[in-house]
């Protein structure tokens, strides 16, 4: 009898363990929904009044591609940019963990410095970059972003002889779904 009561009430057990155990599944599950949309922009450069947004979407699971805009003022320059972004995720996870690629794009520089001759020019680009996303949170919806990389600016006349090279970093923050 005793045997019996020992067997019941360990199925009992296992059947109340079972349900929480089933619940911590499906919360493991939801971190591994993948995202495909992600719209993220650095709210730092919002108060030194320099803006950029990023609109990325995953085309599969290794490669995504980008729209950015960026725009911000520094001493007397203006820069003004536009740039079509190419992602390749070694990890098959797209708009989440590493990932390095390529943008191409379009910038307009003017600088009006007193007592300088004034610059107005326009340029196509090619660049490179690495990043690194995080997707956090309980519903996996907020991102982190960071990333560096470089461009070179192809001017249409003899401007600074024809190409410029520059530097670029990304610390952003967004909403994936």
């Amino acid at each position: 009898m005793t045997l019996l009561r020992f067997a019941g009430l360990a199925g009992m057990l296992s059947v109340l363990a079972a349900s929480p155990l089933a619940a911590q599944q499906s919360d493991s599950d939801r971190r591994g929904v993948p995202r495909t949309n992600l719209v993220s922009t650095n709210p730092i450069g919002l108060i030194f009044e320099w803006f950029n947004g990023e609109f990325e979407h995953a085309v599969n699971p290794t490669v995504s591609l980008a729209l950015a805009g960026t725009r911000f003022d520094f001493e007397d320059a203006n820069y003004t940019a536009v740039d079509g972004i190419a992602r390749y995720y070694p990890t098959a996870r797209a708009i989440r963990a590493f990932s390095f690629g390529g943008s191409v794009g379009y910038v307009n520089v003017t600088e009006d410095c007193p007592g300088c001759e004034s610059f107005d020019e326009s340029a196509f680009t090619i660049g490179v970059r690495g990043d690194y996303v995080w997707i956090l949170g309980r519903d996996q919806r907020f991102a982190v972003a960071a990333g560096i990389g470089a461009k070179r600016l192809f001017y249409s006349d003899d401007t600074n002889n024809g190409s410029e090279g520059l530097p670029i970093g990304r610390l952003s923050i967004g909403w994936a779904w």
